[in-house]
């Protein structure tokens, strides 16, 4: 798994009841912030003020508004199977390519605002090389990499890649419906199977 930025990691995890209230009044108020004003005015100052906290608080769990921005995105990816199983011939089953692609679409939060500042805060601090990178290890994790080259590994990868942040940043409304997720396992099957 490709190790993020120190940036992007949270401090501490709260393990007090009070402070895991903390911790999900943050996040909830950044994903509120998101979806309410997108990534233009989205600072961690006013997700501490949403939030009912000082500044002082959110920076004891987090860094800085990209940590959160991939906080969310992470309780939304542990949601997800873990696992899909090979075909006799070796290759990946289609729901092992599901699920790794489920992954990717699922990562960032689900309201079309709150997804689409999310994506251009990640980029903004990870870059495309690092994102297409993370999305591979979501798909070796969902085995959808199993007996594949290296080749296919990363043409899938990007396929899906590309298209889902085409989707998000042009806000298509079907993203998250289960056509759209029919159609990239098929795309991401027939480069496979070619």
């Amino acid at each position: 798994m490709v190790e993020p930025s120190p940036l992007l990691n949270q401090r501490k995890n709260p393990s007090q009841a009070r402070s895991r209230a903390t911790y999900s009044a943050i996040l909830e108020a950044a994903a509120q912030l998101l979806e309410r004003d997108g990534k233009a005015v989205f600072t961690a100052n006013k997700v501490a003020e949403r939030a009912g906290v000082s500044i002082g608080t959110l920076y004891q769990y987090f860094p800085n508004k990209h940590a959160i921005v991939r906080t969310i995105a992470e309780r939304e990816e542990a949601k997800l199977p873990a696992r899909g199983k090979l075909n006799s011939n070796g290759k990946t089953k289609p729901g092992a390519l599901r699920l790794g692609i489920r992954a990717y679409i699922n990562i960032l939060p689900h309201h079309s605002q709150t997804r689409k500042a999310a994506l251009e805060l990640m980029l903004e601090a990870r870059g495309p090389i690092e994102i297409g990178k993370q999305t591979d290890s979501r798909f070796e994790m969902a085995g959808a990499f199993d007996g594949l080259s290296d080749a296919e590994r990363f043409v899938v990868s990007r396929a899906v890649v590309g298209v889902v942040q085409a989707a998000v940043l042009e806000e298509r409304a079907d993203l998250m419906s289960q056509e759209f997720e029919d159609c990239l396992v098929r795309l991401a099957g027939s480069l496979i199977a070619a």
